[in-house]
C-alpha cells in the first residue's frame, strides 16, 4: 500500500515533510495523485473513499477523473478524515490522512468512530513486535482523540511507545486498562524501559486480581503523567523485580503500589487509597506534594527511617512546571499545553473542569513539526525563525547541535523521539544558550558517536549562572539519555548531562551508561563515560533523579543552593579492578555516587537509594560525599547490596559514616537519617 503526504497550507505551518499532495483550499481537502499513480491508473475513473477515524469504515464520497479531487462535503476537520483512493478494479493506490502527513506513520491518532476491536489490535500488534526488542530504532505514538475507548479493551505498552490522550484533561479521554509486561524470564520487569503514559482515564473495577488492575510495572525511563485511574495500579509484575518508577499529576482513585517494586516517587498526586494492601517493604519510597484520601491511614504516610522504615513524604514540591502536552482544540487544530509554574504546590494542576493555568500554542502556527530525516541546519533554522520545535517518533541524528537562542523555546517529543549527535557532531545534541524559560521534555538522547555532552543547558564560564530568572526557570522533563547499548562500536562521551545555567528544573531523568546492549556496544573500555551529570549552575532543582552506572563520580554538583529529591542509581557493574576505579588522584576507594564539590555553601538532598551492583571485588569509600559546610543537609540516604558478596560494596553511606554494605551480604540495606546527624 502506497502511503502519501500532506502539507496542510494555513498561514504558519511548519511540517518537515516530501510532497504536497493533499492540501486545504477554502477549508476542504484536496486531493492530487501523484506522478506514480497517473502513469499507472488507465482510463477509468477513480474512487474516493473516507472514513472517520483510522479504522472506521471507508464509503465512497465521489470519483476522480482527473488528477484532483474536492472533498466538498467534509463538514468536520480536515484531521478527523481517512483516504482511500482506488482504480476500478478497486486496487488501493492511496491511502491517506492528515495526521499521517503531519505526524508521520509512526504516530496513530484514534477517534471514537474507530472500530475499537481493530484499535486494540493495532495496539497489541506493536506490542507484539516490540515485546522483546529493547535496542530497536523504531518508535511510536499511540494518541486518542477525546472519546469513550474502554470496548478497545486492555492495551499493553511496550518499548518506545507513548500513549496519551488528545483532551484537555484525563477525564475526556477513557480506556479500560494498560499492562506493561514483563520482556524478561521469571516475572522480572528490570528491563521494562523506555515508554510513557499521559492524559487518560484508565476506567475499570478496584480489585487485587491482577489481570485486571491497572499494571504499570515498569523500571526506569516509563513515567505516568496526568494519569486518573480507578482500577488499583500495581506497579510490579507477578512477583518479579522492578526497579522503577515516576508518576506526576496524576489521581488514583483505587490504591496504586506494589509489594516488591525496589523504589518509586510520587509528585503532585491524589493517593486516595494510598497503597491499599501492597506493602511496599523494599528500599526507598518517596511522596512529595501528594494528597491522600480521608481514609488513608495517615501515620503510614511519615518520615520514617528512624524507625527503619522506607518513606520519605514532602509535604509540597517547591517549584515545578508540569510537562507540556498535545491536545485538540475547539476548532480541531492541535495545540501544545504549557501549563503554568506553580510554588509550594501539592496535589493536581487541574481539575475535571479546567486544564489548569498555562499557556496554549497553536501546533501548525508556532511549532515546526520534524519528521526522521530532517536536517540539524533545518532544525536551526526553523528554530532561529521563533518557531518551537515537535519531533515525532524516530530517531534523529544531528550532524550539529541545535541552538536554542530565544526565551521561552519549546522542545517536545512524541513516541520517545531520539536525538543524536552526530559523527561530525562532538559538541552536544541541543545546546541551549544563556536564555530564560526554556521547556525540553519527552526526548531520549542517544550517544552513537563520541560527543562533549548530549544535552547542554547555558554556556561554558558563563556568567548567566548568577543571572537566570527565578520567575521563568528552564524546565526539562521526561528526558532520558544512553552512553552505548545501540551501536556495536566504541563511543565516549565526557559529561552526559551539563547544566551551567541556574535556576533550572529537572523533572525525572535517566541517564544510562548502558550496563547490556548489543553485542560490542558495552565494556569498561567500550562506552566509556567519566559522569552521568555535572551541575555547575546555581539554584538548580532536580525531583526524580536516575543516573546509573558512570566510570567516574555519576553526579557532580558544583553549583549553589542545589536541591534533589529523589535520587536512584547504581554503581557501575563493571569495573575490572580496584585500581582502575579510584579518586582523589587514586587515594580514595572508588568513587561516590552523588559528589557535591568542597567549595559548596549550601545543597539539599533527600530520598536516596543507591547500590552496589559489582562483578569485581571493589570498594567505594562512601556513596555520597560531601563538603561539611554549615548549608549541607542531607535527608533519608540509603545503600543497598545487590552484589554477590563478600568484598564488594560501600565502606559508608556518606562522608565515612554509618558503616554500609562492603563485607556483608546481599540485600543489606543500610541507611543514614540525617547529615549532619541530630
Amino acid at each position: 500500500m502506497k502511503k502519501i503526504l500532506f502539507i496542510l497550507l494555513l498561514a504558519g505551518a511548519g511540517v518537515s515533510a516530501a510532497a504536497q499532495i493533499v492540501r486545504v483550499r477554502g477549508g476542504r481537502p484536496v486531493l492530487t495523485l501523484p506522478d506514480s499513480c497517473v502513469s499507472s491508473r488507465g482510463s477509468s475513473p477513480l474512487t474516493v473513499l473516507r472514513a472517520e477515524g483510522r479504522t472506521g469504515v471507508f464509503r465512497p464520497i465521489g470519483q476522480m477523473s482527473g488528477r484532483t479531487f474536492a472533498d466538498k462535503t467534509a463538514a468536520r476537520s480536515p484531521y478527523a478524515y481517512y483516504y482511500k483512493v482506488t482504480d476500478s478494479g478497486g486496487r488501493v493506490l492511496l491511502s491517506a490522512s492528515m495526521n499521517e502527513e503531519l505526524f508521520g506513520p509512526d504516530v496513530l491518532v484514534f477517534s471514537p468512530a474507530d472500530d475499537m476491536k481493530a484499535v486494540g489490535a493495532e495496539v497489541n500488534g506493536i506490542h507484539e513486535r516490540m515485546f522483546h526488542d529493547q535496542f530497536s530504532p523504531h518508535r511510536y505514538a499511540v494518541l486518542f482523540q477525546p472519546g469513550d475507548y474502554r470496548e478497545a479493551g486492555l492495551l499493553k505498552v511496550p518499548y518506545y511507545m507513548q500513549i496519551a490522550g488528545l483532551g484537555r484533561t484525563p477525564y475526556e479521554v477513557q480506556v479500560s486498562n494498560i499492562h506493561t509486561p514483563a520482556p524478561l524470564r521469571d516475572e522480572n520487569g528490570t528491563c521494562t524501559f523506555w515508554r510513557a503514559a499521559e492524559n487518560l482515564s484508565v476506567i475499570g473495577p478496584e480489585t487485587y486480581d491482577e489481570p485486571e488492575t491497572f499494571k504499570w510495572a515498569v523500571s526506569q525511563a516509563a513515567p505516568l503523567r496526568r494519569i486518573y485511574s480507578t482500577r488499583t495500579m500495581r506497579t510490579q509484575w507477578g512477583h518479579g523485580w522492578v526497579s522503577g518508577g515516576f508518576a506526576a499529576d496524576c489521581y488514583f482513585v483505587a490504591p496504586a503500589g506494589s509489594d516488591h517494586q525496589q523504589q518509586w516517587y510520587y509528585r503532585n498526586s491524589v493517593l486516595n487509597k494510598g497503597r491499599g494492601e501492597f506493602r511496599e517493604i523494599k528500599y526507598n519510597y518517596c511522596f512529595q506534594g501528594v494528597e491522600l484520601g480521608p481514609g488513608v491511614d495517615m501515620d503510614t504516610y511519615r518520615d520514617n527511617w528512624a524507625e527503619g522504615g522506607n518513606v520519605t513524604f514532602i509535604p509540597t514540591t517547591p517549584v515545578i512546571r508540569e510537562k507540556p502536552f498535545l491536545f485538540l482544540g475547539d476548532d480541531g487544530r492541535y495545540k501544545v499545553f504549557r501549563p503554568a509554574l506553580r510554588r509550594d504546590s501539592k496535589g493536581l494542576s487541574y481539575t475535571p473542569e479546567s486544564m489548569g493555568e498555562g499557556e496554549v500554542f497553536d501546533l501548525e502556527r508556532d511549532f515546526f513539526v520534524a519528521r526522521p530525516g530532517v536536517t540539524a541546519r533545518e532544525l536551526n533554522r526553523q528554530l532561529r525563525r521563533g518557531r518551537h520545535l515537535l519531533f515525532t517518533p524516530g530517531m534523529f541524528t544531528l550532524e550539529e547541535p541545535l541552538r536554542i537562542t530565544r526565551d521561552g523555546t519549546i522542545v517536545l517529543g512524541l513516541g520517545l523521539a531520539t536525538l543524536i549527535p552526530g559523527e561530525h557532531n562532538p559538541e552536544t545534541a541541543i545546546l541551549v544558550g544563556d536564555v530564560d524559560g526554556v521547556t525540553i521534555a519527552s526526548l531520549m538522547f542517544d550517544a552513537h558517536y563520541s560527543s562533549r555532552s548530549l544535552l547542554q543547558v547555558g554556556t561554558q564560564n558563563s556568567k548567566f549562572k548568577v543571572q537566570g530568572s527565578t520567575s521563568s526557570p528552564t524546565l526539562l522533563a521526561d528526558l532520558f539519555f544512553r552512553v552505548g547499548g545501540f551501536r556495536p562500536a566504541p563511543v565516549h562521551v565526557d559529561e552526559t548531562v551539563v547544566i551551567n545555567s541556574s535556576d533550572v528544573i529537572g523533572d525525572h531523568f535517566w541517564i544510562w551508561r548502558a550496563d547490556h546492549g548489543v553485542r560490542g556496544s558495552v565494556g569498561w573500555d567500550v562506552n566509556t563515560a567519566p559522569n552521568g551529570l555535572v551541575v555547575n549552575g546555581d539554584r538548580v532543582t532536580l525531583y526524580g533523579l536516575f543516573n546509573e552506572h558512570f566510570q567516574q563520580y555519576q553526579t557532580l554538583w558544583n553549583g549553589e543552593h542545589g536541591r534533589t529529591y529523589f535520587f536512584q542509581c547504581e554503581t557501575p557493574y563493571d569495573a575490572p579492578r580496584q585500581s582502575a576505579y579510584m579518586s582523589e588522584g587514586g587515594t580514595r576507594d572508588g568513587y561516590a555516587a552523588y559528589k557535591v564539590a568542597d567549595h559548596v555553601q549550601n545543597h539539599f538532598a533527600t530520598a536516596f537509594g543507591i547500590y552496589d551492583v559489582l562483578f569485581t571485588d571493589i570498594r567505594i569509600e562512601s556513596s555520597v560525599e560531601v563538603p561539611a559546610n554549615p548549608g549541607i543537609r542531607l535527608h533519608h540516604i540509603c545503600n543497598n547490596c545487590l552484589s554477590n558478596q563478600p568484598g564488594k560494596g560501600f565502606g559508608f553511606v556518606v562522608n565515612g559514616l554509618v558503616r554500609s554494605t562492603f563485607n556483608t551480604h546481599r540485600d543489606n540495606r543500610t541507611y543514614l537519617v540525617d547529615f549532619p546527624e541530630r
